[in-house]
């Protein structure tokens, strides 16, 4: 079976999560739903919670009041504030997401309420599962190992979804199964109780996960390391990311295009994605990557909509190498232009999987056309490429724009972001041999294949590619300079995970964010002109402002973060 959830997301629609409330006319028990007591009697009710809150990693839950924009699980909506992506489309259309590259957010927008709505949606299904599970234990005391391994699946999402919303926002409460209180202030440092609640996850999960797209110890020492890399606690963060290394469960995909296509789903390479489905009873298709729909060609494109979700040009420059296939770094002085197709730039072929450009083929559907560009090169002339599915793979029938859903997953961590986080922790307390080795292990793989017109995957010297000069080399000369190999490092993580969700985040922790984007402005402004309306970025701008809506329900105990 490809998809775990395909057969067990219609699970989801019996869940309900009660709260108790003081006054005893809202004690009625919901209507048309099962209690609590009934999911806890048995075996199928637990796992429902539990799958329940594997559902809320897609991001959008069909919450129709807040809507789904914004809840990407690729987070590409706050990498507009990077230098990565733009807002895309044309003006006028999406202009809450034109304030993120500006640096105009305010509390106010809507992004920000719908991705907190449906961060702690999934906070709250995994309470709900801990809960039930507990409950379910204390009836079945022989039960103790299921019990306990539920228990551990639901610890695990409970500080995943508690990362995600720190990454945003910073500072947020956090949400306990025993919590009665839901207005909890955020005082409390996020990133200890979410390595607390992965060590305790660790001790209960079981070392080998019980399907495919469930955890297991591995994955969440994965995560342990991330979280530990976070509050930069490197020592430790390197230790987690060995033992998930020397686990070898995980090596790296044949070619770096199999981990953004659906034959390529939940491979060697993928420790943790979200599922997707489609076609699967829901005729909205809310079961697959719903929130990167926007985020695909326009016009007469094969998606036909919406064109959000531009690569940069300097993303595109970052691409560029030289004659021994080594990055070129994109510096003050660096004038950017359109990379035309058949240009004589030698370019690492991980460009034409990252992003589409006019005249080359874009997977399997022929050659991109400007117009595929909506508002016909406002904010440039290249589109996203990673999450978009192939000709001839499933997509939802029916429903608007079907053409944009498919049950191609949604990478949350591989083992190159393994391999690159434990490469940035070796320049910093360990051994710069060990972080050129993974760097390279992760650029030898980028030249094993291309983006091909015959094929997506074919030789990066293959006699049909008449767009484009590839090559892509490894660092052969031994690094001794830590802040040379910091760069490296961090350069590969750009090129590597582009339009995958961690650029914005990636540059708040290394404290480069104002200069980086203050230096990308500069250079993009001169071929983006929207982008001379930009504010200078500063301190504020390191976190984004919690929802307004959430501060006033708290009833003051949320604080705002600073500068909003």
């Amino acid at each position: 079976m490809k998809k775990y959830f395909k057969h067990t997301f219609i699970a989801i629609g019996i869940l309900v999560v009660a709260f108790a409330c003081k006054d005893s006319y809202l004690d009625t028990p919901p209507q048309a739903a099962l209690a609590g007591s009934t999911l806890a009697s048995s075996k199928n009710g637990v796992n429902s919670t539990l799958i329940a809150s594997y559902k809320s990693l897609l991001g959008w839950t069909g919450n129709d009041a807040e809507g789904p924009w914004g809840t990407g699980p690729s987070n590409w909506e706050f990498n507009i504030a990077a230098d990565e992506t733009h807002k895309g489309s044309e003006p006028g259309d999406g202009d809450t997401w034109l304030t993120f590259e500006l640096f105009q957010w305010s509390p106010d927008n809507q992004t920000f309420r719908a991705r907190w709505v449906a961060d702690y949606e999934g906070i709250v299904r995994a309470n709900s599962a801990i809960n039930t599970a507990k409950a379910f234990l204390a009836a079945n005391p022989t039960e103790k190992a299921y019990a306990d391994a539920t228990i551990g699946e639901a610890t695990f999402l409970r500080a995943f979804f508690h990362f995600e919303a720190y990454k945003i926002w910073k500072n947020v409460p956090y949400y306990l199964e025993t919590d009665i209180d839901f207005q909890k202030a955020n005082d409390q440092p996020v990133l200890p109780l979410v390595i607390k609640d992965l060590e305790t996850a660790i001790a209960l999960l079981p070392a080998n996960k019980t399907a495919v797209g469930r955890v297991d110890k591995t994955i969440a020492t994965a995560y342990l390391g991330k979280a530990k890399l976070y509050a930069g606690d490197y020592t430790g963060a390197l230790a987690a990311f060995n033992t998930v290394i020397s686990s070898g469960k995980y090596a790296l995909a044949d070619s770096f295009y199999d981990n953004f296509s659906i034959s390529g789903d939940n491979n060697k390479e993928s420790i943790f994605a979200a599922q997707a489905s489609v076609n699967d009873g829901d005729p909205n298709g809310a079961n697959g990557n719903y929130g990167e729909r926007l985020a695909y060609p326009h016009g007469d494109s094969p998606y036909g909509c919406c064109g959000f979700k531009q690569p940069t040009y300097d993303l595109a420059y970052a691409f560029k190498v030289d004659e021994k296939g080594l990055p070129i770094p994109v510096v003050a002085s660096t004038t950017l232009k359109r990379i035309e197709s058949g240009a004589s730039d030698l370019l690492d072929p991980r460009i034409d999987y990252t992003m589409g450009r006019t005249n080359v083929p874009y997977l399997n559907w022929g050659v991109q056309k400007d117009s595929w560009i909506r508002g016909q090169g406002y904010m440039g002339w290249y589109s996203p490429k990673k999450n978009a599915s192939a000709n001839g793979d499933q997509t939802l029938s029916g429903g608007w724009a079907g053409t944009q859903l498919s049950n191609l997953n949604v990478e949350l961590m591989r083992y190159a972001d393994v391999l690159l986080m434990a490469a940035e922790c070796e320049v910093e307390v360990g051994s710069l041999a060990n972080a050129q080795k993974y760097v390279n292990m992760i650029r030898k793989r980028a030249g094993s294949s291309a983006q091909g017109s015959s094929s997506i995957k074919v030789a990066i010297n293959s006699p049909e590619i008449t767009w484009a000069k590839y090559n892509v080399g490894t660092y052969d000369v031994a690094w001794t300079d830590k802040t040379a190999a910091r760069n490296a490092v961090r350069l590969e993580r750009k090129l590597e995970l582009a339009l995958e969700g961690h650029r914005v985040f990636d540059l708040q922790r290394w404290g480069t964010f104002i200069e980086t984007a203050t230096a990308y402005n500069a250079r993009e402004r001169k071929v983006v002109p929207v982008l001379a309306n930009a504010n200078a970025p500063t301190a504020t701008n390191l976190a984004f402002p919690l929802p307004t809506s959430e501060v006033a329900r708290s009833g003051g105990k949320i604080k705002q973060n600073a500068g909003y």
